[in-house]
Formats: C-alpha cells, structure tokens, sequence
C-alpha cells in the first residue's frame, strides 16, 4: 500500500509540471483555436538562453528569470510573423504546419547555439529534502509542483474573470469579430495570451529543471506532446481541465513505469490518448469543441 502511495505521490509531482505545461499550451488553443506546437521548443530555446547569461556570470534565478522575458518575446513574435498573417487570410491549416515548422526552426536553431548534449545543472537549486509519513517518502519537490500548479490556476482564473484584461481574453476566445466591435484590440489581447502562456509554460519548465536538474534540446518536442496528450485528456480549452489532465498524465506514467516498465509508458499513454479520443474525445472535463487543424 504504501509504494503505491509513493507513486501517487511522485506521479502527482510530475503530472503539476505537465499541467502548467498544458495551461500555456491550452490558453492558445482557447483564443484562436490553433495549436501552439512550437510551445515546447520556444520554451527549452529561451531556457538554454538562460543558461548562456549562467555562463556570463548571472545567478541561477536571475538567468531564468531572463529566459522567461526571452520565451514572452520569442512566443509574441511568433504569433506577429508566422501565425497572424496566415489565420487574418483564413489559412488555419497553413498556421497549424507553420507551427511544426517554426518548432524544427527554433530546435535547430538551438542544436547550432547549444549542441545536443544534455545541460547539467548543480544541486541546491531548491531544497530536495522529504517527510516520512506513515512510510512513504513525500518529497520536498513534488509537493512545491503541486502548489505552484494549484496557484498558477486559481490566480489565472481569477485574473480572467475578475480583471479587464482577462475579460478581455475571454471576450476574444467567445467571438473575436463581437469583441473588436466592442473596442477591445484583438491584437493586442492575442499577443498577452502568448506572452502568458510562454510565462505559465516557463514555470513549469523552471520546476522540471529543479527537480530533474538537466535539459536538453530534445525536451522542447516532449513538453509540447506532453501538454497535447493532456490537453486531450482533460479537455481542451478549460484551465481546470488542464491541471486534472496533467495529473492524470504524470500518475498514469509513475504506475506503468512501477507497476510494468518504463518501456512501455509512452506506449500506455498513447493508448490512453486513443482511448479517450475514441471514447471521450472532448476530455473529462472539456466541452463539446472542434478542433481546428
């Protein structure tokens, strides 16, 4: 009982990073219904950034927090110069290849700055200590996921229903043509989605790096599946949806990785995503949406 505890334990932890992973990846989704598939590599390009002002001397946090700012500035101008002038022409499926594409662009773009060997990271970047209750091994780490994650949704759900900007978002995801006639500047509210989601999206990152301590070029491609699988699974489109999702994810992974192999975790997990795509496709807790490639 208790080591199935622990991987309840450890899969909740993970599935927090993939949650945040999925609301930045699901924002964009919900205001222009495309899917932001050079999420993941925006994100580790704008964190190897990060590690280029480490290298210059910068304190771990302050370099990060720079990577940040470069993923807000990477993100918007993607949606300014790949994204916009294709979806203003109605060419929905040319911007959703134009996301592949501007992923393989920034990852090897990255390959070139970087090299493909992982980055190490030293110890202590957040306290890796635990507590022992009833014999099982709660980590410092996976807890401090977890209610980053909680406080991620509640503070941006409250940021959209209960600020100007956020009822400005919603106003542009219900109905963009509405919205630009009520004065609202569609652009302007678009380029703040990227920018949040790119901010959201790094957090997660950020707590993957802490606890795992490496990062290499190849993860961009994984967070972008990852938050995909669970935007899918918790419904595309809804915030909550995103951090049940994520939770789902990272406590199927922990119990086929204890219980079976770690083998045949990807496979478990796009087993399930057929599943609920066949079964459920608009998540658990989504609603009825289409998804537009």
């Amino acid at each position: 009982m208790e080591y199935l505890v622990q991987q309840l334990v450890n899969g909740t932890g993970v599935g927090a990073q993939y949650a945040l992973w999925c609301v930045g990846y699901g924002m964009v989704y919900q205001v222009l219904g495309l899917m932001h598939f050079a999420h993941g590599d925006t994100l580790v390009f704008s964190a190897f950034t990060g590690v280029t002002f480490m290298v210059l001397g910068a304190p771990f946090w302050v370099a990060m927090a720079l990577a940040v700012m470069v993923a807000v500035v990477l993100a918007i101008s993607i949606e300014r110069f790949i994204y916009r002038p294709l979806i203003s022409r109605e060419l929905v499926f040319m911007a959703f290849v134009a996301a592949m594409a501007a992923g393989f662009v920034i990852r090897n773009l990255a390959q070139i700055g970087w090299g493909v060997q992982p980055r190490g990271f030293d110890e202590g970047i957040l306290p890796s200590g635990s507590w022992d209750v009833a014999g099982v091994r709660i980590g410092y780490l996976p807890v401090l996921n977890l209610v980053v994650a909680i406080v991620v949704v509640v503070a941006f759900e409250r940021f959209l229903h209960h600020s100007r900007h956020g009822q400005a978002i919603l106003a542009v995801s219900q109905d963009r043509s509405t919205a630009e006639l009520m004065g609202i500047n569609v652009n302007r509210v678009i380029a703040l989605v990227y920018g949040l989601s790119a901010t959201i999206g790094m957090t997660g990152l950020l707590l993957y790096i802490a606890n795992f301590r490496t990062l290499t070029i190849g993860l961009g491609f994984a967070i972008t599946l990852k938050a995909f699988i669970a935007a899918i699974i918790g419904g595309i489109g809804s915030i909550r949806a995103a951090l049940l999702g994520g939770m789902v994810l990272g406590i199927t992974e922990s119990m086929v990785s204890a219980y079976l192999s770690s083998t045949l975790m990807d496979a478990t997990v796009f087993g399930l995503l057929v599943v609920f795509i066949l079964v459920r496709p608009n998540g658990i807790l989504g609603h009825r949406a289409q998804v537009k490639f």
